[in-house]
């Protein structure tokens, strides 16, 4: 009886320590997803066009801007959260992540799963899952402010800021991106160490085996899947025509974006 107990615990999947793929709308973290899941990562069965695990849609939905307006900032602990609020995300989170690992297969040894704004959230993810590691990607903020895609600050700016929400508008855009993963750049430096991760979208699609292949090995993935994942990234990562976007802009809107982001753009190493 009791080798038949201990025979299940160890075939159990380790739901504790995913590898969480985060970052502002439209910077990349397709790409990511691709390669993952070509290298046999398990990244989910219920999944949109982009790859986002929809399991985690309605935990989202209705508790990152709950925990904005509390916090005003991606880079808090969870004592900084009202009962109400905490109460409410750590339950939401924990039936989501129910749901997600549902099909998750035993003897599973990777997994993880890819929601951009999986990083507002991200002190209440490694409360219940403390082997988490997040893979940051970040992409120039200035080709961002042009993107189509402007989902987070439509959703998330009045919560962050405080303020209300102008509309879209490559200002606003910016603005959103620089606070954001400034902050998830603090509170994973300091919170997760080597467990955090972070990639320019830029430096993966120039060199994606290498690039993607160091960040994993760093944050402590074994060699030989780091390397399996960077020849799957390899495989299905080019760069997008897009890159550079903003260049095209009247030298007027270029400094004014450059201003605004100037902080996370020299953080980031993108010239200013």
């Amino acid at each position: 009886m009791l080798f038949k107990l201990l025979a299940r615990l160890i075939s159990r999947p380790d739901t504790t320590s995913p590898l969480l793929i985060g970052a502002t709308g439209g910077s990349g973290t397709r790409a990511l997803h691709g390669a993952l899941k070509e290298a046999g990562f398990f990244v989910g069965e219920r999944l949109n066009h982009a790859g986002d695990a929809m399991d985690f849609e309605p935990f989202l939905d209705a508790n990152i801007n709950p925990v904005l307006r509390d916090t005003r900032s991606l880079d808090y602990g969870l004592d900084g959260l009202s009962d109400r609020v905490r109460d409410a995300a750590v339950t939401d989170f924990r039936a989501a992540l129910k749901r997600y690992t549902r099909e998750l297969p035993r003897n599973t040894p990777h997994w993880g799963w890819k929601n951009p704004r999986s990083m507002y959230v991200l002190p209440i993810v490694a409360a219940e899952c403390p082997g988490l590691r997040f893979l940051h990607l970040v992409r120039d903020g200035r080709d961002m402010a042009l993107s189509d895609n402007q989902n987070q600050p439509n959703k998330h700016f009045d919560a962050l800021f405080g303020e209300t929400y102008s509309g879209e508008s490559p200002e606003n855009a910016i603005r959103l991106w620089a606070a954001a993963n400034m902050q998830v750049a603090d509170w994973g430096e300091r919170e997760l160490g080597d467990r955090y991760m972070r990639i320019r979208f830029e430096d993966l699609c120039e060199s994606p085996r290498t690039i993607l292949a160091q960040a994993l090995a760093a944050g402590g993935f074994a060699p030989g899947l780091a390397e399996r994942v960077g020849r799957a990234a390899e495989a299905v990562i080019r760069m997008p025509g897009s890159v550079g976007r903003w260049n095209q802009l009247a030298d007027p809107e270029k400094r004014r974006l450059t201003e605004i982001g100037a902080g996370a753009l020299a953080r980031f190493g993108y010239e200013a």
